[in-house]
């Protein structure tokens, strides 16, 4: 019998013996409606690496490919809407779910279970199916990968290229990082500045900004157009995939000040060409939550996600510990200490996120202050505070950085390319659980990996950051834990490199970085920059 290996593992797979030939099938069957663009989906991908095209059809007599609807419909943002019974058998292929990302789910399964080479964008291997019975349903309800195109910018096909690969590994929430001290990157035609200015910066940093400042002279930059996002965002509904925006405010907003140096300090500071935490914050004045209401609002009209990110990291509080306009609101509103500046930030975004008909998320630093209880929290210092926020009401995305920061070391090999710090192993992630100790599973949305791209320039380095981690990450955010102990997925990791290579992926091979991707002697060279861990409060 043919050995099945998926990742991630599904809640139960029973196998059988023989195959099907999806030649010997006559067409996809999209019974539903909702599942008519699912079904060409998968059409087009069965053509593009197999060579075979199945018509789709809303009914078809004789042995079909049939996607169905069934049952009463779950909510969407609940684990039941991404349930799904795949049933292969020598008649034929039946995809039953209750929601339409049930169907998008068992689709992506369902290509884990052709030849590898079926992957390819050109024919590559026959279409043929093990026979299998296989019932899943994920354990989280948010299991999503960030890509910071902040710090570095990833053209818009990039960023398609990465849905598909939260797609096939079966997560549902892609978060884009879209603002930082290094670049601003999203249109808003209300400020067109953001694109003129605050998208673009003179040059940047070479190997590890904590060590000696050198720089390469070279222009960096980009934003996406309001155009693209919808582009991105409709790539990503087709796929069942959530894109969640972030517009980092107070803090990280050295890139918005060199545009429109007034809503700060006016300093006029250019956008930052090396890394870290910049004291530069917005001023806490009437102007500063117009802009943000702005962005807001732009936001919201181009991503349907049902969230919207506010950021809210890693805000220093230098500059208003001087600022008479700090000082004048702290009187105003009763503001006993200087970093309630930030939580009178936090509500009124939150409070403005809520009137476009979203929930406001934000990194644990807003819950210093007390974030509104509506507010979803990434918690990134340490799982310490996955308690803290649970304990406080509200649900949590767990994403602790000992554990899911991806632009942390994969080995201690001296040859791994430059990275921030720290050493998180494919294994380690492996044995991380995303609810620790004494929090309640129901106050955990979900969890996520991490791509902060300081040192993630190129495409190809960020595939090496991220995968085959994120395959293993995506197991731990997918199946339950009794499922994952009676198949290990590191046992499950080594056949699911072929899938990888037949996509493309640069990624890191489990015994260490090609020699085209070690980091040398030059600019990629290894720098251990010794990682503290955030200590748990």
């Amino acid at each position: 019998m043919q050995r099945i290996s998926l990742i991630p593992q599904p809640s139960r797979l029973t196998p059988a013996d023989g195959e099907l030939d999806l030649a010997s099938l006559g067409a996809i069957v999209a019974a539903d409606p909702e599942t008519t663009g699912p079904a060409w989906l998968l059409s087009d991908l069965l053509a593009s690496g197999t060579g075979l095209r199945l018509a789709v059809a809303d009914a078809f007599e004789g042995p079909a490919l049939r996607l169905r609807l069934e049952g009463r419909r779950p909510e969407a943002d609940t684990t039941a809407a991404e349930a799904y019974r795949l049933e292969v058998a020598p008649g034929g292929v039946d995809l039953v779910a209750a929601h339409p990302a049930g169907i998008s789910r068992g689709i992506a399964t369902l290509r884990q279970l052709l030849p590898p080479g079926s992957l390819r964008a050109a024919p590559g291997a026959g279409a043929v199916l093990p026979l299998v019975s296989i019932e899943d349903e994920p354990r989280l309800r948010w299991r999503g990968v960030m890509i910071d195109v902040a710090r570095h910018f990833q053209a818009k096909d990039f960023v398609l290229r990465m849905i598909d690969r939260a797609w096939l590994h079966r997560l549902n929430t892609v978060h884009l990082h879209l603002t930082d001290d290094q670049g601003w990157r999203v249109e808003i035609p209300s400020r067109p500045r953001l694109a003129e200015v605050a998208a673009w910066r003179a040059e940047t940093v070479v190997g590890h900004a904590r060590e000696d400042a050198v720089y390469d002279g070279t222009p960096h930059g980009g934003y996406y157009t309001l155009d693209d996002l919808r582009e991105i965002v409709a790539y990503a509904r087709a796929r069942h995939i959530n894109v969640v925006p972030e517009i980092n405010l107070p803090g990280h907003t050295r890139s918005v000040l060199a545009a429109y140096p007034e809503l700060g300090a006016g300093q006029n500071r250019p956008v930052a060409t090396t890394f870290g935490v910049f004291e530069e914050v917005l001023e806490p004045t009437e102007e500063s939550l117009a802009f943000a209401r702005e962005v807001l609002d732009t936001v919201a009209e181009v991503f349907d996600s049902p969230f919207i990110h506010i950021g809210g990291d890693e805000v220093p509080t230098t500059q208003w510990e001087s600022s008479p306009t700090a000082a004048a609101l702290m009187e105003r509103e009763g503001i006993a200490e200087v970093r309630g500046v930030q939580a009178w930030f936090t509500r009124a975004l939150t409070e403005h996120v809520a009137s476009l008909g979203r929930r406001a998320i934000g990194w644990d630093e807003v819950l210093d202050g007390g974030a509104p209880g509506e507010t979803v929290i990434s918690v990134w210092r340490n799982e310490a505070y996955i308690k803290k926020a649970a304990e406080a009401g509200h649900e949590v995305i767990a994403i602790p950085e000992p554990y899911v920061y991806f632009d942390h070391y994969e080995s201690t090999d001296p040859g791994e390319p430059l990275r921030i710090h720290g050493l998180i192993t494919a294994e380690k992630v492996a044995g991380w659980d995303p609810v620790p100790p004494g929090v309640e599973e129901s106050a955990v949305l979900g969890a996520q990996c991490q791509l902060w791209s300081e040192y993630l320039p190129r495409p190809a380095d960020v595939e090496y950051a991220a995968f085959p981690r994120l395959a293993v990450f995506a197991d731990v955010a997918w199946a339950a834990p009794e499922a994952r102990r009676a198949s290990p997925v590191m046992d499950r990791l080594v056949p699911h490199l072929e899938r990888l290579d037949a996509l493309g992926v640069a990624y890191r091979p489990l015994e260490g970085p090609r020699p085209w991707q070690a980091g040398g002697t030059g600019a990629r060279k290894r720098s251990d920059v010794e990682f503290t861990e955030h200590p748990a409060e």
